[in-house]
């Protein structure tokens, strides 16, 4: 029969010790820790602060016009901007000016061009779940019969090249190739009565929607944007204005 010395049995020990060791379930040396939560909020009730925080606004119509994305403002005929006077508030406030921001048809220099008139976050960590949460509506143009917004639509872009603030041009989106949502792609015109009201138009109310990330091999930098996009739009085209207020990036857990 075998006998273990002392000195053996302490060999033995340690020996399984070591195994046990090995077998031990060390993947938490491997698993990269969660990316962080980078969740935050925009009012815009100053573009000239958005912008300061990172915000972008850029025209690549075709051609171009003058309109940018500039402040909106509230039923106030004494002040020039995203139009001049519009007949809504802010959807919400977190300070003392009552603001949200904007595009219009003025994007295109053209009759009828391709209105595509961007504003893009700051940089930020996206991963595939994060969600871009805002509010948005129409402006609506009275005419004698009836009164339409002449179809508006809207898009929520994503690029994950980390600064990049290359939009393209026109139709071609640049480095910003992931659509998330596109609100109104068929044209859908407003209307105030019926017959021609049309329930799937760009809402003429302020509205929620959003957009959730995917398509990413995985956390990266990058920028999302809103693209003011309107084939044919312009003064004798489609489209008259889109705004939007209360953005709320949120990182998903």
């Amino acid at each position: 029969m075998l006998k273990l010395t002392g000195r053996r049995f302490l060999g033995l020990i340690t020996a399984m010790s070591f195994f046990l060791l090995a077998c031990h379930d060390d993947a938490y040396l491997t698993i990269p820790p969660p990316p962080p939560d980078v969740s935050f909020t925009e009012e815009f009730d100053t573009v000239t602060a958005a912008y300061a925080r990172g915000w972008k606004a850029i025209n690549v119509s075709d051609p171009k016009g003058t309109g940018s994305w500039t402040q909106g403002l509230y039923n106030d005929p004494n002040v020039t901007g995203f139009p001049a006077a519009i007949p809504f508030n802010a959807w919400s406030s977190k300070g003392s000016y009552p603001g949200f921001i904007g595009a219009d048809y003025t994007s295109t220099s053209a009759d009828a061009g391709i209105i595509s008139n961007w504003l893009t976050s700051p940089v930020t960590l996206m991963k595939n779940g994060d969600k871009i949460i805002f509010y948005s509506r129409t402006v609506i143009l009275p005419s004698p019969s009836d009164s339409t917004d002449y179809g508006n639509r809207l898009q929520v872009r994503v690029s994950s090249t980390g600064e990049s603030i290359n939009v393209g041009s026109g139709d071609d989106p640049g480095d910003f190739t992931t659509t998330l949502l596109d609100i109104n792609p068929f044209y859908k015109s407003y209307h105030s009565s019926a017959p021609l009201f049309e329930p799937l138009a760009y809402p003429s109310r302020w509205t929620r929607f959003t957009a959730t990330v995917g398509g990413l091999n995985g956390p990266v930098k990058g920028r999302f944007a809103f693209r003011y996009y309107v084939q044919d739009g312009g003064y004798n085209g489609r489209g008259t204005a889109v705004a939007i207020d209360s953005v709320a990036f949120i990182s998903a857990r």
